[in-house]
């Protein structure tokens, strides 16, 4: 777990002031009375450009890969805060912030993690594998490595290739190239290696037994019900320039263009003030938003959060 996904520092970190900021934008919002959120600027993009934090927004919506949804009969009595970390104690990962760092692989990242939170919750063991988006950047063909892909394809590659796990071959793209500074935009997609480990351990793939797409429909109920019984699943929407300078609060597109998409790995529900919200993990480390996470409206598909939604059910042989 020693890799570049989880490193909280990094060679190009620098001041706040120093970070991509529209303090317009970021006037406005915080001048708004409707408004739900705060705005600032995050030091995850410091020294980038409005195209290179573009470039690593890797939702590719192709619609290649059709997944059926899994209904789960919604229970009466759902609770009004729900967080996975909490219901799921034993599993460690679900509170981790992991790091896509120079690479449009946003789709891959919010399918490996939760694909190795649902391996913990259903495993009933203490220790658990986490698994390698590494491999899936480079190794799915369907997809186009750090210029992007979609979740449907990437819970399809667990399916059918399967996953090594991180310290078989561990993530390798720089948040910083060490010999650039300040940071420039960084993405090459690493060479596919198969059936080899990189690094420690000996080789072998997990998979699921099923892939599906979970509902948006009823308000979210279906949402809340899948994540409360399988455990965190991806979720893909579209960022607008507003998001960008999110650091707290219930997120609701206010003001900016559209960037582009982004998959990330919806770990929990809430209210904040009366407003319904979804507990989101993005995976541009802890120096971006509320600690890595951030908390977007529920139930009115805000941004496309509730509309391409999938996850999967782990295999065990």
């Amino acid at each position: 777990m020693k890799t570049a996904i989880f490193a909280l520092v990094f060679a190009c970190l620098v001041a706040v002031a120093c970070a991509y900021a529209n303090h317009e934008l970021i006037e406005q919002i915080n001048n708004d009375a409707r408004s739900t959120w705060t705005a600032g600027a995050n030091p995850y993009f410091a020294d980038k450009s409005l195209d290179e934090i573009k470039s690593i927004l890797g939702y590719r919506k192709t619609s290649r890969v059709q997944l059926p949804p899994l209904i789960l009969p919604v229970p009466e009595d759902l609770p009004v805060n729900f967080t996975s970390a909490d219901q799921w104690t034993k599993c460690p990962t679900m509170s981790l912030i992991w790091n896509q760092a120079e690479c449009g692989s946003c789709w891959a990242f919010g399918a490996v993690e939760s694909f190795t939170d649902r391996y913990c919750v259903v495993s009933g063991q203490t220790e658990n594998p986490t698994f390698s988006p590494q491999y899936m950047v480079s190794c799915d063909m369907d997809a186009d490595g750090c210029q992007g892909g979609e979740a449907s394809i990437a819970w399809n590659f667990i399916q059918s290739a399967g996953l090594p796990t991180n310290s078989c071959q561990p993530y390798t793209i720089p948040t910083c190239p060490p010999d650039q500074q300040p940071c420039l935009n960084f993405k090459p997609t690493p060479r596919c290696v198969r059936s080899e480990c990189t690094g420690e351990g000996t080789w072998q793939t997990y998979k699921t037994s099923k892939i599906y797409s979970v509902s948006g429909n009823q308000g979210g109920a279906l949402m809340q019900t899948e994540l409360s019984t399988n455990g965190p699943f991806e979720a893909c929407f579209t960022v607008y320039e507003d998001f960008v300078h999110y650091t707290s609060g219930v997120y609701v597109h206010r003001s900016g263009s559209a960037l582009g998409g982004h998959c990330v790995r919806i770990v929990g529900w809430g209210e904040e003030n009366d407003t319904p919200y979804w507990l989101v993990a993005n995976s541009w480390t802890t120096y971006w938003g509320d600690n890595g996470y951030f908390k977007i409206l529920r139930g009115r598909n805000e941004c496309g959060i509730e509309s391409d939604c999938v996850a999967g059910i782990p295999a065990f042989n």
